[in-house]
């Protein structure tokens, strides 16, 4: 394997990298050999202020906001530019620092976020920021304008193309960004501001401040930042509901999920198992649409258990720089303990283990889960209610297309689903019965150019399309009258 050894000493403000507030270190360590691989600072308050008072600055007095639409897309496609530059160093520092497989990375997580800077770039050619309408007493304007300061906080899965997802239509918008890289992965985001500072960003435009819990709640909490754009836990966008209603900030919160994937009584089980596996092993199980849960017809159990287990097993686990390697290690000692304590905690309910349900028995180092297939699981446990984040799949049986909707409807999430069947009317009508952001029908994807979002505790605002732009907006209205 080889793996770069990244030492940082100062964060990224203002257009250039800032000392350190203290001697604070966060210490980066490789999933697939529990090495430390790299360290970067660990923000503190005075740092996350400097940051903050950075992003004001550039909004409250320079000229970013003013910018026409089409003078931001520049400077964004200049940034896009500049990580194309590098794209090959994004893959090789995300596989390094929280484990997905450099295919994967190469594929995905690194030309990913490039791609979505030109699509908003593009926008820019389309989007109207001034509209007319008449009213009982004259005509109106309606302009949208920048929301401000946003503080976009990221997780550690996705550690670009989730940053992405924020910057992009916060930078079209004309806002200014603090951005808190999580402390599993905060090495790539280096690499970001390189090519904030190559693309001649403005100074303050963009700021990067990796930290812990803390230097995000110190983020949340500061008056100076007029939005929140946060991707994480269920339970820590709770926290930030509440620490941001103390100044009523605007929120978009993407959140946890834990999706189903139905499979009808029609389906040819064979035709759509690369989709089946791709929806519960893609990024090593790591992602938050991981369709984790697969219910299938109760006749048809024995025998879609047994595909699907047959081609789990086939999946090759490993070292995430060999090309070969399909699932690579969870990103951290406690995640792994995490998913295969639930997959014990399953066992002892009553459930079984089709394949898998262990640690590589030829992976000494790293934290390395086998995929696996857990069978005879009812939908009132809890490894079919928790969101696990790692490469397994619980299957459920349903007795009818009512009882399949009302099991995928029974989490408290609402991220995303999926219908397989050939009965393409059949599955669009479970689909708007399903309460879910997302649905897709025989297939397991997500794309930038839609909405993405959730529903119930998956969060609420949109990233993707034209509506994450507005998620970044406000309107203004201006009265004429003669």
């Amino acid at each position: 394997m080889s793996e770069p050894s990244h030492v940082r000493e100062h964060f990224y403000i203002g257009g250039r990298w800032s000392q350190p507030s203290t001697s604070s270190k966060i210490d980066v360590i490789s999933p697939a050999t529990e090495q430390v691989i790299g360290s970067v600072p660990d923000a503190g308050p005075a740092d996350i202020d400097a940051a903050v008072a950075a992003a004001r600055t550039a909004f409250d007095h320079s000229d970013w906001p003013w910018l026409s639409l089409i003078d931001r897309a520049e400077k964004m496609r200049d940034l896009a530019k500049a990580m194309t530059d590098r794209v090959e160093d994004f893959a090789h520092t995300i596989t390094a620092e929280m484990g997905s497989v450099i295919s994967y990375s190469k594929a995905g997580q690194a030309p990913g976020p490039i791609m979505m800077l030109e699509y908003y770039a593009d926008l820019a050619e389309s989007v109207q920021l001034k509209t007319s309408r008449s009213g009982v007493a004259g005509e109106w304007a309606l302009h949208k304008q920048p929301v401000g300061v946003v503080g976009a906080i990221v997780p550690w899965n996705g550690p670009i193309f989730l940053a992405m997802y924020k910057l992009a239509p916060a930078l079209l918008a004309g806002c200014t960004v603090v951005l808190k890289p999580a402390p599993e992965s905060p090495l790539s985001a280096y690499l970001l501001a390189e090519a904030l500072d190559a693309a001649g960003f403005p100074p303050g435009v963009v700021n990067i401040v990796p930290g812990g819990r803390e230097a995000g709640r110190h983020l949340v909490r500061h008056r100076d930042v007029d939005k929140i754009a946060f991707t994480g836990s269920t339970a820590a966008g709770r926290t930030i509901m509440v620490d941001a209603a103390q100044d009523l900030k605007r929120l978009s919160l993407e959140l946890g999920g834990k999706s189903a994937a139905i499979l009808l009584d029609d389906i040819d089980i064979n035709s759509v198992l690369p989709d089946i596996i791709f929806g519960v092993c893609q990024n090593n199980g790591q992602i938050c649409v991981s369709n984790s849960r697969l219910l299938v017809p109760r006749h048809r159990e024995s025998e879609i258990v047994e595909a699907v287990a047959a081609a789990m097993a086939q999946q090759i686990v490993g070292d995430p720089f060999d090309e070969s390697s399909m699932i690579g290690p969870l990103v951290a000692q406690r995640q792994r303990d995490r998913v295969l304590g639930a997959i014990d905690g399953a066992v002892s309910d009553g459930s079984t283990i089709a394949t898998g349900g262990g640690r590589p028995a030829d992976l000494e180092k790293g934290w390395y889960v086998q995929p696996t297939v857990i069978a005879d699981v009812s939908a009132d446990q809890s490894v079919a209610h928790d969101e696990l984040f790692g490469p397994v799949l619980s299957v459920i049986p349903y007795d009818s297309d009512a009882q399949a909707i009302e099991i995928a409807n029974n989490t408290i999430y609402g991220l995303g689903s999926a219908v397989f069947t050939p009965d393409i009317e059949r599955a669009e009508n479970m689909a708007m019965r399903i309460r879910a952001g997302t649905v897709n029908i025989n297939a397991h994807i997500t794309d930038f150019h839609t909405p993405f979002g959730g529903w119930k505790q998956s969060g609420f605002g949109h990233e993707g399309g034209p509506e994450a732009l507005a998620e970044y907006q406000q309107t203004k209205v201006v009265g004429s009258y003669l």
